[in-house]
């Protein structure tokens, strides 16, 4: 073999070689993506199971009525104290599309990880004024994932920890801009309206989904409790986008390289004629726990309530 044909075939070794690597590296890509997916599908939603269980638990030691489905108007007159960012705020029950969630106080990622968030600035379910909830649409359990299936005079059921509440769904669900902020407010303090929130369409934050509601004429509404926490703007949750988090960007980089030493530590020692069958379950329960917290501080980069 002259040297001529001897470069060629190492050029034909280095494009293979790099033409393996580029699809190992392709493959690889596309696992961590179904991975991903289905850390979104069904991660997200045993995190979010637990969450709404520790929230029933608070909910329980504080109720002061059997929770029942409600048919008149509650019979006490207590107002409800304002809650702290976290708290377990109510019951929302909607037996047309299967939800019955706990509602915590607070919009943030944290507080909607756990279930439906009340809007800061909004009132109590029960209350005169708008009460405003957020909730994810695919993800955390997918609280509000059905929400486009309701319709006018659906029945919207509230569980408080002092009485019991009806809304009624008015017209159907509406599309409307991320930047459309006025939809959270209350128009109108003196009547008790209810709005659910969540992204639209699904997958996405382009635009949000609404379902507004009025209370049952047959309940007196009770005077506003303002709801309010010291964090970002109740508006923020609407306009939130993508990467809206950058507090999240320096781990998610940690993790990363963290994933890509464990692949790289496990490759080296195979090619070292260590066992296959040896090394790559020991790195598998190393790389699992780890993509898991990797997977969910990438999630905070994702849309508030997709």
């Amino acid at each position: 073999m002259d040297s001529t044909e001897l470069t060629a075939l190492r050029r034909r070794h280095r494009i293979n070689k790099a033409l393996d690597v580029f699809g190992k590296t392709l493959i690889s890509a596309g696992l961590l993506l179904l991975l991903f997916v289905a850390y979104q599908l069904w991660g997200t939603g045993l995190a979010e199971h637990q969450a709404q269980n520790k929230l029933k638990s608070q909910f329980s030691a504080a109720t002061t009525v059997p929770i029942t489905t409600p048919t008149t108007a509650p019979t006490t007159t207590t107002i409800a104290p304002a809650p702290q960012t976290g708290d377990v705020v109510a019951e929302i029950i909607i037996d047309k599309i299967g939800l019955d969630k706990f509602v915590v106080a607070g919009i943030g990622y944290t507080e909607l990880e756990k279930g439906p968030g009340l809007f800061t600035g909004s009132p109590l379910p029960g209350q005169l004024g708008n009460v405003a909830i957020a909730g994810h649409r695919t993800t955390y359990g997918a609280p509000f994932g059905r929400l486009n299936e309701l319709a006018d005079g659906d029945r919207i059921v509230f569980h408080t920890t002092h009485a019991q509440y009806v809304y009624l769904v008015v017209g159907a669900p509406k599309i409307v801009k991320s930047s459309d902020v006025d939809v959270i407010r209350t128009v109108d303090p003196t009547r008790a309206t209810l709005t659910l929130i969540t992204c639209h369409p699904k997958w996405t934050s382009k635009n949000r989904l609404l379902v507004t509601a009025q209370l049952l004429s047959s309940i007196t509404p009770q005077k506003a409790t303002v709801f309010v926490a010291n964090n970002k703007a109740p508006e923020s949750a609407l306009t939130e986008g993508w990467f809206h988090d950058p507090s999240a960007w320096p781990i998610v980089a940690v993790y990363a390289v963290l994933l890509a030493l464990i692949a790289i530590a496990a490759n080296w020692l195979t090619r070292r004629r260590y066992q296959r069958m040896v090394v790559y379950p020991i790195a598998a329960v190393v790389f699992l726990p780890v993509l898991f917290v990797f997977f969910t501080y990438l999630t905070r980069l994702l849309p508030t309530n997709l």
